[in-house]
């Protein structure tokens, strides 16, 4: 089964002034409709500022689902055009539900791995001029999700996303994003993620931090 992309957006860091002060950002990003070299740090024509907190291996390519448009439209009776959530992919049909950390997809001539769930940024707020919209991320879980690269490789916009293999685990970004935000203090279900070995390196640190301070 295949899931068609709907939108590939690139964009490199660029100055944007918010509430009159300025920041540096790559999140607002630009549909492409020529191919792009998917690396292992991301697409060649796209780049993040804040590289503590995005970019890097774990986080090479972001995805997020169109299902989910809809529901911002209706929520904030406004149109949001693809890409308003900062991804490189916008996808078909391919929920946080949809899919596990450690599935191997072939996107174009790559190889991408699901990696963790995104966790909401303060620029989704800034960008759109909605104060509460990071909270509803939260709230609802429409996050959208990361993988890391496997197989370098040209994407291109009529590339369909084609699942290669199922991680035996079986655990959500979904399930990941519900831990991290909301059942926040269940040591027990974060130790079971911390044996996951497909999920990115600095979500395992976080769950750890977690229990050393339950313990």
């Amino acid at each position: 089964m295949g899931y068609p992309i709907i939108s590939l957006n690139v964009g490199k860091p660029q100055t944007q002034v918010f509430d009159g002060k300025a920041l540096v950002t790559g999140f607002i990003k630009t549909p492409i409709h020529d191919r792009d070299y998917l690396t292992m740090t991301g697409f060649e024509q796209d780049g993040q500022a804040d590289l503590k907190n995005h970019g890097g291996p774990e986080k090479a390519l972001l995805m997020y689902p169109k299902d989910h448009y809809a529901y911002w439209d209706e929520t904030y009776k406004r149109t949001f055009d693809y890409p308003s959530f900062g991804e490189n992919i916008t996808i078909d049909g391919l929920t946080e539900k949809d899919l596990f950390i450690g599935d191997i997809f072939q996107l174009g001539q790559a190889e991408i791995q699901c990696s963790q769930p995104r966790q909401p940024c303060f620029k989704i707020a800034k960008t759109h001029g909605i104060p509460d919209m990071p909270k509803l991320v939260t709230d609802t879980g429409f996050s959208g999700y990361y993988f890391r690269v496997i197989k370098e490789g040209y994407v291109s916009p009529e590339d369909t996303l084609i699942k290669r293999e199922e991680d035996e685990d079986k655990v959500t970004p979904f399930e990941i994003f519900d831990c991290l935000f909301h059942d926040r203090k269940n040591a027990e279900r974060m130790e079971r993620y911390l044996s996951l070995e497909k999920l990115a390196p600095n979500v395992k640190n976080s769950f750890r931090k977690r229990i050393e301070k339950f313990g």
